[in-house]
């Protein structure tokens, strides 16, 4: 018997690519036959004497944040809401927690562990537990392993690409300047000039698109935004800034997920040479989201009856 899924999310934001695909996912899963709801997220915290205050206030801020915005999912998205986990049979359940859930904060039974960043990427501290399955997202998450838990070998890719924003309809003839993004980079020295350079952080999608289709570059200080590959829908050249001491190979093992992206400015010739893959590599990538999410689930569900 397949067990029922909670999905431990945020509530819906289209600029959040993690957030995204976490409502994607359950409704990809109740679309396949499963039982799928989401659970709203909060933070949870690794207390000691020296954040033990802070911790508090964010705790309460983002709770009564969450409470005056409510909760909202994607009307096009198959995605029921569970708010209470009173009257829950655990045994009858299995958690998803992206990997920035600190420990298990709804007390489930049966924990699955979606890496969509490298794990401490945000906080700098992991905490998991025994017996949990992970899943990376794709191949640039490093290579992961907690003891007494298990990585699968499998990759649980899941998109979801607004491309009726992100095409070359209405696109400049005659392109000029830069546009750029910080997002994860954060701290990164800025190697362009920005003087005339246009910062898309938490524009629309429908502004950035616009964006995208006149100027002549996007750069990002983030490697692992979507937003390098929005651009290059847009006919636009894109650059990633690489991390320090991160080769090509070790940013994304597979080259079909460097298509038409640059890494770094002195490889834009050879992203250009294939920027026409992208389309097609998307489209396919939106089908084989949904086999996916069986595979994955398929080693779930014998992952959790055998044990």
């Amino acid at each position: 018997m397949k067990k029922k899924i909670l999905i431990f999310a945020p509530y819906y934001d289209d600029r959040g690519g993690g957030v995204v695909v976490l409502h994607k996912l359950c409704s990809i899963l109740n679309q396949i036959g499963y039982q799928s709801f989401l659970h709203p997220y909060f933070e949870s915290y690794i207390l000691h004497k020296s954040n033990y205050v802070n911790s508090v206030l964010s705790f309460m801020d983002n709770r009564i944040k969450s409470i005056i915005k409510g909760y909202k999912t994607n009307p096009t998205f198959e995605t029921p809401v569970i708010y209470s986990i009173k009257d829950i049979n655990w045994d009858e359940w299995v958690v998803i927690y992206p990997e920035v859930t600190m420990g298990n904060p709804l007390g489930a039974k049966n924990v699955v562990r979606w890496l969509l960043h490298n794990p401490g990427y945000h906080h700098g501290n992991i905490f998991y537990g025994e017996g949990e399955l992970y899943f990376k997202f794709n191949s640039a998450i490093s290579d992961f392993s907690y003891s007494g838990s298990t990585t699968s070998n499998f990759h649980l890719k899941v998109i979801h690409y607004p491309v009726e924003f992100y095409n070359t309809q209405g696109a400049s003839a005659e392109r000029s300047g830069t546009a750029y993004c910080i997002r994860k980079g954060k701290g990164k020295p800025i190697q362009h000039n920005i003087e005339d350079s246009i910062l898309i952080d938490g524009k629309s999608h429908k502004e950035v698109s616009e964006i995208f289709k006149k100027v002549k570059r996007f750069i990002s200080y983030d490697t692992l935004t979507a937003y390098s590959i929005f651009a290059v829908l847009c006919g636009c050249e894109s650059v990633v800034i690489p991390d320090k001491n991160v080769s090509i190979d070790q940013w994304y093992p597979d080259y079909r997920d460097r298509y038409g992206i640059s890494y770094g400015f002195s490889n834009i010739e050879v992203a250009a040479m294939t920027k026409h893959l992208v389309k097609s590599r998307i489209m396919d990538e939106h089908e084989r989201s949904i086999k996916n999410v069986q595979s994955a689930f398929n080693e779930i569900d014998s992952y959790f009856t055998s044990r």
